[in-house]
């Protein structure tokens, strides 16, 4: 990474608005602390912003929250693992570890320009901003608000001549459509109601239940890109927990990657709902959700909660596997 002086040496507007929210909210302290933090406030920025949280001893990266673009570019969603897990090979010349440890160390924001390359040999240009989130005490750092962001001219979409899959993740997707990838906005959860008839008739389709879709703490949304619905999905909530479920996605846009640009979504709304983890319920699809960071669970270790849904107690056979994720 080519680091820079200041946000004013980067071209990204994005960048630049994460820099003026963090500077109001540090005020006159060095940095904020997380609860200063308040999503609601950037949600337009959400989708291109990864959370980071530092463990000091021995020092790692873990990304507690990964945008939906970021996953969706990416391949995959991150959440949840620690970078000494990851391979992100197409990455030129950026040693990652040293430079959260610098980061760190300096406790200040930092700017850069980096290189990555695609599958087609080619070496592009992208931006990044990071800016520290001090812990409760104002000790050290315990978090960074970070943006990848592309400079203007430079397309910000999962296509495959401009963007390398980053092969830790999801392998072998296929390409959005040139449609799609003409556009640079990012995909954007919006509720529905639980009549919504394109809800409903796409859970049809999928044979997928819709006779407990009303209710209390439920909540639905779906997936648009461009003016385009590319699916569906929901969140019951319940207690603490969140079930996800009525998760489908259109058939002709399958095996593109939406899916998992989907459930980061849900799960992103399932914190802004309180939520602390989630489960789900699935017999086809076990090794989509692992690849999310869900486990299989013991059925009979469900929280009761979750073990009384609908879904849980009635709808989905005993065949079907219950899969969870901790934090989420």
């Amino acid at each position: 990474m080519r680091r820079v002086p200041s946000v004013v040496d980067l071209t990204s507007s994005r960048i630049a608005a994460l820099a003026r929210y963090w500077e109001g909210k540090r005020g006159s302290r060095p940095m904020p602390v997380w609860r200063d933090i308040d999503p609601a406030d950037i949600k337009p920025l959400l989708p291109y912003l990864v959370v980071t949280r530092y463990q000091r001893d021995p020092f790692r990266v873990r990304y507690v929250l990964v945008g939906t673009m970021v996953a969706q570019y990416a391949g995959g969603d991150f959440t949840g693992r620690y970078l000494d897990e990851l391979d992100f090979a197409s990455e030129i010349d950026t040693d990652w570890p040293a430079e959260h440890r610098r980061f760190v160390a300096e406790a200040r924001p930092a700017f850069g320009i980096c290189q990555f390359r695609t599958e087609s040999g080619l070496e592009r240009d992208y931006e990044l901003g990071m800016f520290p989130i001090a812990a409760e005490d104002g000790t050290w750092i315990e978090r960074a608000l970070c943006m990848e962001d592309f400079p203007a001219g430079c397309p910000f979409a999962p296509d495959a001549s401009s963007i390398a899959p980053r092969p830790l993740l999801v392998k072998n997707a296929a390409p959005l459509s040139a449609a799609a990838a003409e556009h640079a906005a990012a995909p954007d959860l919006e509720p529905v109601g639980a009549g919504d008839l394109g809800l409903r008739s796409s859970l049809v389709d999928a044979g997928l239940p819709i006779d407990d879709l009303a209710g209390s703490g439920k909540y639905y949304f779906r997936l648009i890109l461009s003016g385009q619905c590319i699916g569906y999905g929901g969140i019951e909530v319940v207690g603490p927990h969140a079930l996800l479920r009525s998760v489908v996605i259109e058939g002709p846009l399958r095996g593109r990657g939406f899916g998992r640009t989907l459930v980061t979504g849900l799960l992103a709304e399932a914190r802004r709902l309180g939520c602390d983890d989630a489960y789900l319920l699935t017999e086809t699809a076990v090794p989509f959700f692992a690849e999310l960071g869900f486990i299989l669970c013991d059925r009979a270790t469900a929280p009761p909660e979750v073990a009384a849904t609908e879904q849980f107690a009635a709808i989905c056979p005993a065949s079907a596997k219950l899969m969870g994720r901790d934090p989420i």
